[in-house]
């Protein structure tokens, strides 16, 4: 299998993972010592299996689950270079009575055979800028 075909699959489990909340199907994708870094996080990084997998629960229960929707958009096709692959993606999270918070991002991801040894997130500094000032404005209305 490819490492896009790998990565498909992965993101496609993860959209499952988000809605049934059954986190141990990513399990099968990570290596055991693999590596996690999201650049736009006030604690970045996350070492091991179990570790990224707590984080991206966590991330997603204090976030995603918060608002009314998320939409997922690629805006390029995975690029790959030997055991690395990297997409740019959109976020589009609504909210009842707020707009639309528009969140863009490079994942960047290396390979150790058919599992995923790294994976680095990376904010655009406007997207970042824009997730600040919406949270100030309507972090009150979250779903909590």
């Amino acid at each position: 299998m490819s490492i896009i075909d790998k990565f498909e699959s992965f993101a496609t489990d993860f959209e499952l993972t988000v809605q049934d909340d059954d986190w141990s199907m990513l399990e099968k994708y990570f290596a055991k010592d693999a590596t996690y870094l999201n650049a736009g996080s006030p604690d970045p990084k996350c070492e091991g299996r179990e570790a990224i997998l707590g984080y991206l629960k966590k991330d997603v229960s204090n976030y995603d689950r918060l608002l009314d929707s998320r939409t997922l958009v690629a805006l390029t096709l995975p690029v790959t270079e030997g055991n690395r692959l990297s997409r740019r993606w959109q976020c589009i999270y609504a909210l009842a009575e707020t707009p639309d918070l528009v969140v863009e991002e490079e994942a960047r991801y290396v390979f150790e055979g058919d599992l995923i040894k790294e994976i680095e997130e990376e904010p655009t500094s406007d997207s970042m800028q824009r997730v600040d000032e919406w949270m100030q404005k309507y972090g009150d209305k979250l779903n909590t």
